[in-house]
């Protein structure tokens, strides 16, 4: 444990913990959108600035990548934070005005509209990087990409067409921030795309028991590859959530019934 203040009050923290992650425990907001438990420290949005003297010169750093250190001193909402944020803010909104995430998000922090708005502006993509790192690092699939630079960068697959490496579980879908990646079920359908570009599209496996259509079957062999191979697993591999779900429950009374 190191001893440290935050926000003016005095306090402890595990040694290898980073600020943000120590402010989140004592319930301060401090706002993030390519921060996710789920993965390494990116620090691309910027919006987790704090200020931090102490130990060093007092200056402007991101807390999601800063460690803490004994005697630091933070301040999560100094003045210099918060017209760096507000910056950070508008310029995310004049890219992303339809985003209804971010215009939350950027209320939340008293900003309600940006100077930097063109009229060249219709996609809620805030290039955070969570879709494609969750997928690369967690999934080891490689399906997603950024391409282009500056304003023309954007998230798409290689070449720009239909993924030959997406296995169709929608993790991207889930960390995403402001819904700009998405997927679709349609019958036996499934579809993974983007304001640009149509990721991929399976068609779904039916569940052995009630025959809905459920998950495409490079997602169920992924699955197989790396799951425990217990027999409580391979009972429900096959099955929608739902009939997975009584499967288990099956499986585990039969095991405390011998």
């Amino acid at each position: 444990m190191i001893h440290m203040t935050l926000n003016n009050k005095e306090i402890e923290a595990p040694k290898n913990s980073t600020i943000l992650e120590v402010a989140r425990k004592h319930g301060i907001d401090i706002p993030t959108l390519c921060y996710h438990e789920a993965l390494g420290v990116y620090g691309v949005c910027r919006l987790c600035v704090v200020e931090v003297s102490g130990p060093f010169p007092r200056s402007i750093r991101i807390s999601c990548a800063q460690n803490v250190q004994e005697g630091m001193i933070v301040d999560t909402h100094s003045k210099g934070v918060q017209k760096n944020r507000q910056f950070l803010f508008e310029l995310l909104l004049a890219r992303s005005p339809d985003s209804k995430e971010l215009i939350e998000l950027a209320a939340k922090h008293n900003v309600y509209e940006s100077r930097f708005y063109t009229d060249d502006t219709d996609d809620n993509c805030v290039r955070c990087g969570r879709c494609i790192r969750v997928c690369r690092d967690r999934i080891g699939a490689y399906a997603l990409c950024f391409a282009h630079r500056g304003f023309d960068r954007k998230v798409t697959t290689d070449f720009e067409r239909l993924s030959e490496y997406c296995i169709g579980c929608g993790s991207c879908t889930q960390v995403c921030p402001t819904g700009a990646i998405w997927m679709k079920d349609e019958g036996d359908q499934r579809t993974i795309y983007t304001k640009d570009v149509v990721v991929a599209q399976f068609t779904l496996e039916a569940c052995e028991t009630c025959g809905r259509p459920y998950a495409p079957r490079k997602y169920l062999d992924f699955v197989r590859r790396n799951s425990d191979q217990t027999m409580g697993v391979d009972v429900i591999r096959d099955l929608c959530s739902a009939c997975a779900r009584k499967a288990g429950a099956k499986h585990l009374v039969g095991e405390i019934t011998v």
